[in-house]
């Protein structure tokens, strides 16, 4: 049953890929299926609350080109966009700088990422990286690169804006209502698609390495994207290759211990973090709680602790919601499977 839900939820997590005969639409030529074609194949599946896992023909553009078409803009336009990086249009701020909303001419909105300035010359290889494997990707559920500027002293990536903000704060109760049970399922599936594309359907495969919930936008109508890709490298690409040797990046209560203990890289990495984050989804608790006891601090060994009765709890606020719950738990058991047990 839980390889089954597994499967249900993210394919990506197979041991292997699917052919693409399995598929109408991957049976064609790639060459023959435009974006407009991908887009409305993507429009035709119904949304539901358990909602069929992605296949590689519901990997349509993030949104019509005609709202996200490539951005030139100089140093001096983001300048005076951003009334020269004014607090009160900064939305966030993470390792790699803050990020500020600005408004074009046409009247579309952006987010501008500006690199912080005490750690310039430390985070070129950040933003090269980020910027290389943005220009690769396009996807519905992954933030999409629309310019950058790396001029003098200033390193800038310009993307999509996102307006309904992270998901940890929604889990926060910073956005006001609660998330439904069936919208968390919804965001879980979301980010599914998203690293499924990055592990699978991009031109090479991609390894995130630092899912969480403060790296997944939320739109007014709550579909997810994943964002932040400045950890992000290119995973094994020889067919006799599973991992990569590599310096571990993260965050703290999401890194896979093996790639912490070894610093072998693989996409498993990313099924870990995956892993935490319907954790924290279900249970809206951090990886990491500072304030709680010692055997509650972690939340995966809370989990393990409390694991009968968490699942007799979920499933009662679940029945009323008229959703399943085997799935979800079925898919967290499988993502760090050995790391629960005691």
């Amino acid at each position: 049953m839980f390889l089954v839900c597994f499967d249900a939820l993210c394919p990506c997590f197979g041991s292997r890929r699917k052919d693409g005969s399995e598929d109408p639409v991957l049976g064609r030529d790639a060459n023959s299926l435009n974006s407009s074609e991908l887009r409305s194949i993507s429009d035709r599946v119904p949304a539901s609350p358990l909602r069929v896992p992605a296949s590689p023909s519901r990997f349509s553009l993030s949104s019509s080109p005609s709202r996200n078409e490539p951005l030139n803009l100089s140093l001096e336009q983001v300048i005076k966009l951003t009334h020269n990086f004014a607090p009160d249009l900064m939305i966030g701020e993470g390792y790699f700088g803050k990020v500020y909303r600005a408004q074009l001419r046409d009247g579309h909105i952006v987010a501008i990422k500006r690199a912080k300035m005490e750690h310039f010359a430390s985070l070129r290889a950040e933003f090269s990286n980020e910027i290389a494997l943005l220009k690769k990707i396009e996807h519905r559920n992954l933030v999409q690169l629309l310019g950058y500027i790396d001029k003098r002293n200033e390193r800038i990536v310009i993307t999509e804006y996102v307006s309904n903000g992270t998901l940890r704060e929604h889990l926060d109760g910073q956005r006001g209502l609660v998330l439904s049970f069936n919208q968390r399922l919804e965001i879980a599936i979301d980010v599914a698609h998203g690293l499924t594309y990055l592990h699978l359907y991009a031109e090479k495969p991609i390894i995130h390495r630092d899912v969480k919930s403060s790296n997944i936008l939320l739109t007014e109508g709550f579909r997810a994207k994943v964002a932040d890709f400045g950890f992000a490298r290119t995973g094994p690409t020889e067919p006799d290759q599973s991992q990569i040797q590599t310096d571990v990046r993260g965050t703290a209560g999401y890194v896979d211990p093996e790639y912490l203990r070894t610093n072998h890289l693989t996409v498993k990495s990313d099924v870990f973090s995956y892993g935490v984050l319907l954790l924290e989804i279900l249970s809206g608790r951090r990886p990491i709680e500072v304030r709680r006891g010692a055997r509650e601090r972690i939340t995966v060994r809370w989990v393990c602790l409390h694991y009968p009765t968490l699942c007799l709890h979920w499933f009662r606020l679940l029945f009323l919601s008229n959703v399943f719950l085997d799935n979800c738990l079925g898919v967290i058991y499988l993502c760090f499977g050995y790391f629960l047990s005691p």
